[in-house]
């Protein structure tokens, strides 16, 4: 039961998972595409979206709280986060440690800016687990970035609809959180909150 509790709570905190099979079919059909479309669809200079992205950098401190169900206590986790752009800043990378039941786990997430769909692109992979592919809009009210994606159970192969949200409080705050839809009752439940702080 706790290792089975560990593997959820891992994949669940870089949302995450395997690539759901409707992002897997996607990748496999862009990468029979030619090259020069594939880079046609990337801006070659970063605008103001990636440089809303390099605001983020540096380190950050989370605290984690997780829910699987209502009858069972939330769990909390203390991880650490670390930003820095890449490729001419086009691309934030972010490398992510928590700590989970005493395992320590490590993981990097890209995102970028695709400015001819004007939404926001991410990639996440952990170690010891899978990769998970998302993209999103912005809305500028709200300041959230919001990816859709499906994670896929190992233990079932059922595929489950997720949300996360990404909400930029101000310059030293950033909150993540993690929904996961009900396909019974088609309602969705928050299963991860994470509470990003600047360390000073």
């Amino acid at each position: 039961m706790k290792l089975v509790a560990l593997t959820a709570l891992s994949s669940l905190f870089l949302a995450h998972g395997a690539l759901g099979q409707k992002s897997l079919a996607a990748t496999k059909a862009k990468t029979s595409a030619p090259v020069t479309s594939v880079a046609n669809e990337q801006p070659g200079a970063a605008d103001e979206f990636h440089k809303m992205l390099a605001r983020s950098n540096g380190a950050w401190t989370g605290q984690a709280t997780m829910t699987f169900s209502p009858d069972a206590p939330p769990m909390t986790s203390t991880s650490t986060l670390t930003n820095h752009m890449a490729m001419g800043g086009l691309y934030q990378v972010s490398e992510i440690t928590y700590v989970i039941m005493g395992k320590s786990i490590t993981g990097v997430r890209v995102t970028g800016y695709d400015a001819n769909k004007k939404i926001f692109t991410r990639a996440m992979i952990q170690d010891g687990g899978n990769g998970v592919a998302m993209e999103g809009p912005w809305d500028a009210t709200a300041k959230t970035m919001t990816f859709r994606y499906q994670q896929l159970n190992n233990a079932t192969g059922k595929a489950a609809d997720m949300k996360e949200v990404y909400t930029i409080i101000d310059a030293n705050t950033e909150v993540l959180e993690i929904y996961r839809l009900d396909p019974q009752t088609s309602q969705e439940s928050k299963i991860l909150n994470v509470k990003w702080t600047r360390n000073q």
